[in-house]
């Protein structure tokens, strides 16, 4: 081996060693990030408090999983028009969801034509009616999600007034209408319809049992199967109702804990998804000659075709990502 050779050999090792050395060090700078975020993740949820902090927070996790297991095993599948009811209550919608359904979608369809027939071309008319449908959407799941914090903080305030009135002397019934005058909708709606049943002669436990499959929450079939069991075998039914309210301000607080960690990953979602669809509308607006390509050539079309499946793959993406699952 000449003597340059050896210099080469050496120098090609020591590049190597050195490129491996910033690749071990970039390795180990991440692995340390990765773990102080973890760290600081775990303690803005709540995970890194004391020992009794964390059996309190699994053990709530285990009665809510197995809460969940037990209603998803009784559950049967749904026909058309149930589905569409509990929709209709769930969102708080006072008409019939088939009517509201096809009222916006004869809206969507309206505005697509009321497009063509302006000449701003049918690719353009598809998009409006299309986003007329996605801000529904949208409208609807916020409705959804504010009627269902609205009743977990009422159903909350519920099982307290219950208590108080158990122990008060009153009976189950006599607590029940507490609800329904002190609550407003929808948990005093729910209680009411429970004081009327029970008015009209039905068995109380079946009626309770009723209410929380049509209702469709956890809690509320919680408090049903408590209720049930306490009524059949005896015991201080206002314990129950104070320890179903302590677990229910605890998984509150880390549902909320969790919503504020995502809110900015969603918040970039919405504007990653929104500017190209408003940035193609209005160039669709102020220079529709510039877009015509768009729609008169075969590769336009095809790009249009493909920023579309692009965009809904990346909208599932980043809700994926945007979910926390605990």
């Amino acid at each position: 081996m000449t003597p340059q050779q050896l210099i080469n050999t050496i120098l090609m090792i020591s590049v190597f060693v050195l490129v491996l050395s910033g690749w071990t060090i970039c390795v180990l700078l991440w692995m340390v990030q990765y773990a102080r975020r973890r760290k600081r993740l775990q303690k803005r949820m709540g995970f890194v408090d004391e020992e009794t902090r964390k059996s309190e927070t699994l053990q709530l996790w285990r009665e809510e999983y197995q809460a969940r297991r037990a209603a998803s095993a009784k559950a049967r599948k749904e026909t058309l028009g149930e589905r569409l009811e509990r929709l209709r209550a769930d969102a708080g919608w006072k008409a019939p969801a088939s009517v509201v359904i096809l009222s916006v979608l004869g809206v969507a369809a309206v505005a697509c034509v009321a497009t063509v027939m302006l000449g701003f071309g049918w690719m353009l008319g598809v998009a409006v009616g299309a986003m007329i449908v996605i801000v529904f959407r949208a409208i609807t799941a916020s409705q959804i999600n504010h009627r269902i914090d609205l009743f977990e903080r009422q159903f909350v305030e519920s099982l307290g007034i219950a208590a108080r009135a158990l122990r008060a002397g009153h009976p189950l019934v006599g607590a029940f209408q507490s609800i329904s005058e002190e609550i407003a909708d929808p948990v005093g709606t729910i209680f009411g319809e429970i004081c009327q049943e029970q008015a009209l002669g039905l068995d109380l436990q079946d009626s309770i049992r009723r209410v929380a499959d049509t209702a469709h929450n956890i809690d509320l079939k919680l408090f049903a199967t408590a209720v049930s069991i306490q009524m059949t075998t005896g015991g201080n039914l206002a314990d129950v109702m104070d320890s179903l309210a302590t677990v229910m301000r605890a998984r509150m607080r880390l549902n909320r804990r969790v919503r504020v960690l995502i809110t900015s990953t969603r918040l970039n979602r919405n504007v990653l998804l929104g500017m190209p669809i408003l940035l193609f509308l209005m160039l669709n607006i102020i220079a529709p000659e510039f877009e015509a390509v768009m729609y008169t050539t075969f590769l336009g079309k095809c790009l249009l075709t493909g920023t579309a499946v692009s965009m809904l793959f990346g909208a599932w993406v980043m809700a994926k990502l945007s979910k926390i699952k605990y």
